[in-house]
């Protein structure tokens, strides 16, 4: 065989070689492009995703001058560890002030509480005395009624005698004057009368102070009367003074609420950490002056329960996506590092309603766009978030049952 045959054969050959890698190639290309088709088909990812997570707004709760500062920028703190503390000064001062006003307060309360029995004693003391005289008052008004009904009993019949004397003297003496009886006989007659006149005038007399006896008596029982229904205001009195210890314990009430206030201010000046995580955004310095609820710092909370992914999926992505579904998720800020994870709930909304301008598309200018409805991705626990900040650029991958 020439040469030139021998060229012409290798030429033939080495085109068809040729065509076969290229061929070859194209069936790889094909085949890998058919694999990756295949398996996108239980799966669907986003790269518009990242890391979200609560960021905890630490603040005062009182104001006050900052007099020192515990935590230094992007410093790890346990849940309860203190931030910073203010001067606690004034309301130690507070503290102090509550608690004597209650000490007060408490005091009045003992006396008052002291002072209810004994004026309820003293009153039935003088209730049972003052009755006790009027009881005593009124026999003797009773006895001097019935004196004084004698007394006029006494007159009456002393007024008859009298009568009757007077007449017995008038006959005599007219007897006297026809010499009918002797003198003696009219003189007997005229003691008889002066008699019975005299005897008239000290029924009268007696009459007159059993009267004064018995209006005496009456003022008497009226005064004890008084003097009873006096005695008697005393329960009422008592009555007064419980309404006194009643509001005297509302005071008490109210200091002791004071007090746990002052308390809880003063508490308040050591700031502590409410989570576990990293401090953030640190404003507070030593020597500022701050009011309450003015925010201080932020403490990001690293575990993986506090954490989560905001995946802005396309809506035509979430037509078999389900609550619950096995998630992977690749960071960009670590890749060698596998999370997983599952879909915990889906926003009510797209992303654009809830922006500041939600589109308008009554404007006649309408021009269809596949939305993107954002999916809380939450971290299963079992996985380390040591690295995982908030921010980070994520690609989910939602495996689809």
């Amino acid at each position: 065989m020439t040469s030139s045959a021998v060229q012409t054969t290798n030429g033939r050959n080495g085109r068809i070689r040729k065509r076969y890698i290229i061929l070859s190639v194209i069936i790889v290309i094909a085949l890998l492009a058919l694999a990756q088709y295949v398996r996108s088909l239980g799966r669907v990812h986003t790269d518009d995703a990242f890391i979200d997570g609560r960021v905890h707004q630490v603040a005062a709760r009182v104001n006050g001058y900052v007099l020192q500062v515990l935590v230094d920028d992007n410093q790890l703190v346990e849940a309860g560890q203190p931030l910073l503390v203010l001067d606690p000064v004034d309301y130690e001062v507070g503290v102090a002030q509550a608690r004597a006003d209650l000490a007060t307060a408490e005091a009045q309360l003992a006396s008052l509480r002291k002072g209810v029995p004994l004026q309820q004693s003293q009153t039935d003391l003088q209730v049972t005395g003052a009755r006790a005289q009027l009881d005593s008052l009124k026999r003797e008004l009773e006895q001097a009624q019935l004196e004084e009904a004698a007394a006029k009993q006494m007159v009456l019949q002393a007024e008859a005698i009298l009568t009757n004397a007077d007449l017995a003297y008038t006959r005599l003496k007219e007897l006297r004057g026809s010499d009918v009886i002797p003198q003696a006989m009219l003189d007997t007659a005229k003691a008889d009368l002066d008699s019975a006149k005299a005897q008239v005038q000290a029924s009268r007399d007696r009459a007159r102070a059993a009267g004064r006896a018995l209006a005496s008596g009456q003022e008497n029982v009226a005064r004890l009367q008084a003097n009873v229904d006096l005695a008697q205001t005393g329960h009422e009195v008592a009555s007064i003074k419980d309404l006194e210890v009643a509001a005297q314990e509302a005071r008490v009430t109210l200091a002791q609420e004071r007090v746990r206030k002052a308390e809880l201010d003063l508490g308040y000046t050591t700031i502590l950490s409410p989570v576990a995580g990293q401090v953030t955004k640190k404003r507070a310095q030593r020597g500022q002056i701050i009011k309450a609820g003015e925010p201080l710092m932020a403490v990001v909370p690293l575990d993986p329960d506090q954490l989560w992914v905001t995946a802005n999926f396309k809506e035509t992505q979430l037509a078999r996506v389900r609550v619950g579904q096995k998630v992977v998720l690749k960071v960009d800020g670590l890749p060698q590092v596998k999370i997983t994870g599952h879909v915990e709930s889906f926003m009510s909304g797209t992303g654009a309603v809830f922006s500041l301008f939600p589109p308008e598309n009554a404007m006649g200018n309408y021009v269809k766009v596949v939305q993107r409805i954002p999916v809380k991705i939450a971290i299963d626990a079992d996985n380390s978030t040591q690295g995982l900040r908030l921010g980070m650029s994520v690609v989910p991958t939602i495996y689809l049952d």
